[in-house]
């Protein structure tokens, strides 16, 4: 998983994704772990467990709409879906953030193990995305965790991501991300960087909540879901500069060096 976020559009700008430099291999921790059979319909297949970390997904996020850091360019500014970040506005030090997201699909290693993904995705033309209240649409179970247990919840997550071991059992915490929910770009988050990578670790989310990613941790095949297993994917920052892999979740003060560089 890969991960680029553009607080500051005009400090990279024209500097695609570039899949030699962009991608640290050696995280790929590539293993035979031993043997596996499979039912194919009316007989069984005889296969070999492989277990790897994939680079399949690379995700932008900035609060200028139609403005991608993975293509490099902007393909028309359209102002009502423009975010906001907190350094807009330094008189109010506890405003969020708002950030439009990208992803696109990078297979760079296919045909190896089965899996069937469609994660392709532009936020702006996804009206749950800019709304709170439309979100609900799909995860009408957000209003479980919108009380103080669990919220609080979440700081045993955030201590456990932090460490390396994210807490699958509470989907709704990301780390020191805060909230899983309301799954849209509106991060209640003052730190740009911290903010956006929530932004992208939702839309991770919310492409397993609606089918279009298919997690590959299952032995035979990959299984689709809707409620993610988010030990099951790690991000690494690309632009402005290349970080190392982190899971979902993990405080931004750890990879934050230069990742939000001013106007030159």
């Amino acid at each position: 998983m890969s991960y680029i976020a553009e607080p500051n559009p005009s400090a990279y700008a024209g500097v695609p994704f570039n899949y030699i430099t962009d991608i640290d291999y050696g995280e790929l921790d590539y293993k035979i772990t031993g043997i596996c059979f499979c039912k194919k319909k009316w007989w069984w297949v005889m296969g070999i467990v492989f277990q790897y970390w994939e680079p399949f997904m690379l995700i932008d996020t900035s609060h200028e709409s139609n403005y991608s850091a993975a293509i490099g360019t902007s393909v028309g500014n359209i102002p009502s879906l423009n975010g906001k970040n907190k350094s807009q506005d330094v008189a109010d030090p506890s405003e969020s953030n708002f950030a439009q997201s990208h992803a696109f699909l990078i297979p760079i290693i296919p045909n190896i193990c089965s899996r069937w993904d469609y994660g392709a995705w532009w936020s702006e033309v996804d009206p749950t995305w800019q709304s709170d209240t439309l979100s609900a649409i799909i995860t009408p179970e957000s209003t479980l965790f919108a009380n103080y247990a669990s919220q609080m919840a979440c700081s045993a997550d955030a201590a456990a991501t932090n460490v390396g071991f994210p807490l699958d059992a509470l989907p709704w915490c990301i780390g020191s991300g805060g909230s899983s929910y309301p799954m849209t770009g509106h991060v209640a988050d003052d730190d740009i960087i911290q903010a956006n990578s929530t932004a992208a670790a939702r839309l991770i989310y919310k492409l397993n909540r609606i089918g279009m990613i298919c997690d590959a941790a299952a032995k035979c095949g990959c299984m689709y879901t809707p409620v993610w297993i988010k030990s099951h994917y790690k991000m690494a920052a690309v632009r402005p500069n290349v970080s190392s892999v982190y899971p979902l979740g993990k405080s931004a003060m750890v990879y934050c060096a230069g990742q939000n560089p001013g106007f030159s």
